[in-house]
């Protein structure tokens, strides 16, 4: 009799032991970057990604898509709150982004479409 509570007691453990550790929220991060969020409304559209900009040019990378980005005063903001998060200027930040996509006009170089920026969602801090 002895043993079949032995074995109950330890059956009991082993469950609640898995239990515990099956239910802890352990502390991935959770990045959204390189998913696609797409949610459009009155042609807006909303992206996640990795961000970079170098040399006058800025380009938001998904996990289905690149995208160029076209110039406009969102960038310098975007750039601007960025500046104390990058560690050097070839960073590539997680961001989400709302704007309107164009397509490359045939005598235009760079990137077949490209994303006019026009609300920064969020940055995502990937130091937390």
């Amino acid at each position: 009799m002895d043993k079949k509570i032995f074995n109950m007691k330890i059956y009991k453990i082993l469950i609640l032991f898995l239990l515990i550790s099956f239910s802890c929220d352990s502390k991935q991060d959770k990045v959204v970057s390189n998913e696609v969020v797409e949610t459009k409304n009155n042609d807006l559209i909303i992206l996640s990604g990795d961000y970079v900009f170098y040399n006058n040019a800025a380009v938001l990378q998904t996990n289905k898509n690149v995208y160029g980005i076209v110039i406009n005063e969102k960038v310098n903001e975007l750039n601007q709150r960025l500046t104390s998060i990058k560690k050097d200027e070839f960073d590539f930040i997680p961001v989400i982004l709302k704007g309107k996509l164009q397509n490359k006009k045939e005598d235009e170089e760079g990137w077949s479409v490209k994303l006019e920026i026009t609300e920064i969602v969020e940055i995502i801090n990937k130091e937390k």
